[in-house]
């Protein structure tokens, strides 16, 4: 079975659930393999790791983040991460615990975050697709010198949130280094059912999809038609059905 991208940790009529994500070489700095502003790595590191606690019915409880980046660096990674993060979460600040490295100067960024939560049995999401829904991919998975933070065809928190507010869209999972096709297939192992994919199709569910750039997600017919009419882009990439 495709593992999940979060740790689940059941405790009476609710879930903890932890998601991490790291950065690394992307930034600023001298020795930076690829070239971006603090705030904008602050933001995919945050947008990655929650996007990934939120689809499974989870609400962040606490976020740490631990930057191996000089404090001058850290604060403006962290004016990204306290952005992205206001998108799902009134007040993130009070939440977060950081460290930097105080002791010697560094010349590349490598930042990690994690993100702790709570789910409620009502606001699990995860295993409750059924047969016959469809599987759909939102965003276009890209990656490196590919990802831009005012690309319109990333999937990003705010179309997240979209979908966990649909009548009818069951299991998400964001898409990262292992592609949509992984992502995907888990949610139909999660379900105990049989990932059939679109005859035809020619998305490119095997790319990494990098900082969570798309996700996957399970919904009926009727949800579909109100995803088409309202957010962009999407792909359906096949149908879940029961095990032969």
């Amino acid at each position: 079975m495709p593992s999940r991208d979060f740790l689940a940790i059941p405790k009476g009529d609710t879930t903890i659930v932890v998601t991490c994500d790291s950065i690394g070489g992307i930034g600023n700095q001298e020795l930076d393999v690829v070239c971006a502003e603090p705030a904008v790595v602050g933001r995919f590191l945050a947008r990655v790791a929650l996007m990934e606690l939120y689809a499974t019915g989870a609400s962040l409880t606490a976020l740490s983040c631990t930057l191996s980046v000089t404090p001058h660096v850290a604060d403006l990674i962290l004016q990204g991460v306290y952005q992205e993060s206001a998108i799902l979460h009134r007040s993130p600040e009070s939440v977060t615990i950081v460290s930097t490295e105080k002791n010697v100067p560094t010349r590349q960024t490598g930042v990690g975050i994690t993100c702790i939560g709570l789910a409620t049995n009502k606001s699990w999401r995860v295993g409750i697709a059924q047969a016959g829904d469809l599987v759909v991919a939102l965003g276009h998975p890209k990656v490196g010198d590919e990802v831009a933070l005012d690309d319109h065809e990333n999937a990003d928190l705010t179309k997240l949130k979209w979908l966990l507010g649909t009548k009818g869209i069951k299991d998400i999972s964001p898409a990262g280094s292992k592609g949509v096709l992984y992502e995907a297939k888990a949610i139909a192992s999660s379900a105990n059912l049989h990932l059939s994919l679109a005859p035809g199709c020619t998305y490119d569910y095997h790319k990494s999809a990098g900082p969570a750039t798309a996700l996957v997600f399970a919904c009926n017919e009727a949800a579909y038609r109100e995803a088409l009419a309202t957010i962009r882009p999407l792909t359906c990439i096949g149908r879940l059905e029961k095990m032969a």
